[in-house]
C-alpha cells in the first residue's frame, strides 16, 4: 500500500514536473515570438524611415531645357482696351489700356501652349483690379459736386507688354503697368517675363543661376554703378543702400542677347523722378555663375 502511495506521489511530482516544462517552454516561444515580431517592427520602421529620407533628400526632378529652336518664336498681341462707361448716364469711369500676347511655335506648339497659359492667366487676374477700379471710380464720382463733376475725366488703369528678345532659346517680355485714380501723378511699375522658348517653363533666378548669392553680389554692384551716376543719383532716396539687394526678384528680370536686364522701379530707392531704371549686366560678367545652357552660343 505504501508502495503504491510512493508510486502515486512521484507520478504527480513527474506529472507537474512536465507541466511546468511545458508552460516554460511555451512562455519562451512566446517571448521569442513577441521578440521576433518587434524586431521585424523596427526593421519595417527602420525600412521606412530610410525610404522616406532618400525620398526627402532625393531633388525634385526639375524641367529641363530642350533642343534649342530652329526659329524664335513669334509674337503677336490681342488688344483688350476700353473705354467703361456709366450705363445709364454715359460718365466715363475707367480708360484702359491693354493687350496680351500670343505665342506661336510651330516647331514646339506644347511650349507655345504653356507661356500662352501664363500671359492668359495674368489677363484674367486684371480683369478683377478692372473691375475694382470701375467702382472706385463709380463712387469717387458720385461724391463730387455738380461743379467738380464737369471737370471729371475718369481713372485710368494701363498694362501692356513688348516684346524685348527672342531667340531659340529664351523669350523675354516686359510689361509696363499703370494706375491713376485722380493723383498728381499715376502709380506706375514694371516687370517682366523670361521664358525657355524651349519648354514653354517660366524661368527663375535659380534656373539661370549656378549661384544665386554670388550672382546677386555682382548684380548688386552694377546697380549702384548705375544708380549713382547722373540722370539717377539726385533721385536716390534716403538709405538706398539698404534696398538695394531688395531689388533682384523673380518678376523683375530678363535675358537678351547682351545679358541680363534687371528693373528697378520707383519707390525702391529713387523717387518717382527716377522713373523706371533698367540695369544692363554683360554676360561676361556673369559668365562665372550662369547656366552654361542660358549664355549665348559661341
Amino acid at each position: 500500500m505504501k508502495k503504491k502511495i510512493l508510486l502515486l506521489g512521484l507520478g504527480i511530482c513527474l506529472l507537474f514536473a512536465a507541466c511546468s516544462q511545458k508552460k516554460e517552454t511555451e512562455k519562451g516561444n512566446q517571448s521569442n515570438t513577441k521578440q521576433e515580431e518587434e524586431t521585424k517592427e523596427e526593421t519595417k520602421e527602420e525600412d521606412t524611415s530610410k525610404k522616406t529620407e532618400t525620398q526627402e533628400e532625393t531633388p525634385v526632378d526639375t524641367e529641363k531645357p530642350g533642343e534649342e529652336l530652329k526659329q524664335p518664336p513669334e509674337v503677336t498681341f490681342t488688344d483688350y482696351s476700353q473705354d467703361i462707361k456709366d450705363e445709364e448716364t454715359g460718365v466715363m469711369l475707367l480708360s484702359v489700356m491693354e493687350n496680351c500676347p500670343v505665342v506661336s511655335i510651330p516647331e514646339n506648339e506644347v511650349a507655345a501652349e504653356k507661356i500662352n497659359m501664363a500671359f492668359e492667366q495674368k489677363h484674367t487676374e486684371i480683369q478683377t483690379y478692372i473691375e475694382e477700379d470701375t467702382e472706385l471710380a463709380r463712387t469717387a464720382y458720385e461724391e463730387l459736386s455738380e461743379e467738380e463733376k464737369k471737370n471729371w475725366t475718369g481713372y485710368g488703369y494701363g498694362s501692356t507688354y513688348k516684346m524685348v528678345y527672342a531667340s531659340t532659346r529664351i523669350l523675354s517680355m516686359e510689361v509696363q503697368s499703370y494706375q491713376w485714380q485722380g493723383t498728381p501723378h499715376p502709380n506706375t511699375w514694371t516687370y517682366s517675363y523670361c521664358f525657355d522658348a524651349t519648354t514653354g517653363k517660366l524661368l527663375s533666378l535659380a534656373d539661370i543661376f549656378t549661384d544665386k548669392g554670388k550672382a546677386g553680389e555682382i548684380v548688386e554692384q552694377h546697380i549702384l554703378d548705375k544708380i549713382t551716376k547722373d540722370p539717377y543719383k539726385d533721385a536716390l532716396m534716403e538709405d538706398y543702400e539698404s534696398f538695394v539687394s531688395d531689388i533682384l526678384t523673380e518678376d523683375v528680370f530678363y535675358l537678351n542677347d547682351k545679358g541680363l536686364v534687371v528693373i528697378c522701379n520707383p519707390y525702391l530707392v529713387t523717387s518717382y523722378a527716377g522713373g523706371v531704371i533698367e540695369i544692363d549686366v554683360p554676360y561676361e560678367a556673369l559668365a562665372e555663375v550662369m547656366n552654361e545652357v542660358y549664355l549665348p552660343q559661341k
